[in-house]
Protein backbone atom coordinates (compact mmCIF):
# COMPACT_ATOMS: atom_id res chain seq x y z
CA UNK A 1 0.00 0.00 0.00
CA UNK A 2 1.35 3.41 -0.94
CA UNK A 3 1.49 6.49 1.27
CA UNK A 4 -1.37 7.95 -0.76
CA UNK A 5 -3.47 4.87 -0.04
CA UNK A 6 -2.84 5.31 3.70
CA UNK A 7 -3.80 8.99 3.50
CA UNK A 8 -6.92 8.09 1.49
CA UNK A 9 -7.82 5.45 4.08
CA UNK A 10 -7.51 7.94 6.95
CA UNK A 11 -9.54 10.54 5.04
CA UNK A 12 -12.21 8.00 4.10
CA UNK A 13 -12.57 6.65 7.62
CA UNK A 14 -12.78 10.16 9.08
CA UNK A 15 -15.44 11.10 6.52
CA UNK A 16 -17.39 7.95 7.33
CA UNK A 17 -17.19 8.69 11.03
CA UNK A 18 -18.28 12.31 10.54
CA UNK A 19 -21.92 11.21 10.89
CA UNK A 20 -21.40 9.78 14.38
CA UNK A 21 -22.20 13.06 16.20
CA UNK A 22 -25.57 13.09 14.40
CA UNK A 23 -26.17 9.44 15.33
CA UNK A 24 -25.36 10.24 18.96
CA UNK A 25 -27.68 13.26 18.94
CA UNK A 26 -30.60 11.28 17.50
CA UNK A 27 -30.32 8.39 19.95
CA UNK A 28 -29.51 10.60 22.94
CA UNK A 29 -32.47 12.94 22.39
CA UNK A 30 -34.71 10.17 21.08
CA UNK A 31 -35.80 12.51 18.31
CA UNK A 32 -35.02 12.87 14.63
CA UNK A 33 -37.65 15.45 13.80
CA UNK A 34 -35.32 17.85 11.97
CA UNK A 35 -33.28 15.25 10.04
CA UNK A 36 -33.72 14.82 6.28
CA UNK A 37 -34.31 11.13 5.62
CA UNK A 38 -34.01 11.63 1.88
CA UNK A 39 -30.51 13.14 2.14
CA UNK A 40 -29.16 10.25 4.16
CA UNK A 41 -30.91 7.75 1.89
CA UNK A 42 -29.09 9.26 -1.11
CA UNK A 43 -25.79 9.14 0.80
CA UNK A 44 -26.31 5.44 1.61
CA UNK A 45 -27.15 4.62 -2.03
CA UNK A 46 -24.08 6.51 -3.25
CA UNK A 47 -21.85 4.83 -0.68
CA UNK A 48 -23.20 1.42 -1.70
CA UNK A 49 -22.30 2.10 -5.33
CA UNK A 50 -18.80 3.17 -4.27
CA UNK A 51 -18.54 0.07 -2.08
CA UNK A 52 -19.38 -2.19 -5.03
CA UNK A 53 -16.85 -0.34 -7.15
CA UNK A 54 -14.20 -0.74 -4.42
CA UNK A 55 -14.92 -4.46 -4.27
CA UNK A 56 -14.67 -4.73 -8.05
CA UNK A 57 -11.25 -3.04 -8.20
CA UNK A 58 -10.17 -4.59 -4.88
CA UNK A 59 -9.43 -1.24 -3.20
CA UNK A 60 -9.33 -1.54 0.58
CA UNK A 61 -9.51 2.27 1.23
CA UNK A 62 -12.66 2.59 -0.86
CA UNK A 63 -14.24 -0.50 0.69
CA UNK A 64 -13.54 0.48 4.31
CA UNK A 65 -14.50 4.14 4.03
CA UNK A 66 -17.79 3.45 2.27
CA UNK A 67 -18.67 0.57 4.56
CA UNK A 68 -18.28 2.91 7.54
CA UNK A 69 -20.37 5.55 5.74
CA UNK A 70 -23.13 3.04 5.05
CA UNK A 71 -23.19 1.94 8.67
CA UNK A 72 -23.25 5.44 10.20
CA UNK A 73 -25.79 6.85 7.75
CA UNK A 74 -27.83 3.67 8.06
CA UNK A 75 -27.95 4.24 11.82
CA UNK A 76 -29.24 7.75 11.13
CA UNK A 77 -31.99 6.37 8.89
CA UNK A 78 -32.94 3.76 11.47
CA UNK A 79 -33.08 6.48 14.13
CA UNK A 80 -35.22 8.65 11.86
CA UNK A 81 -37.78 5.90 11.38
CA UNK A 82 -37.64 4.68 14.97
CA UNK A 83 -37.95 8.12 16.59
CA UNK A 84 -40.10 9.81 13.89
Amino acid sequence: MTILAYIASIAGVSMGLSSLPQVYKIYNRKSAADISKFTHFIIVIGAMIWLFYGIEINSIPIIISNLIGIITNGLILIGCYYYK
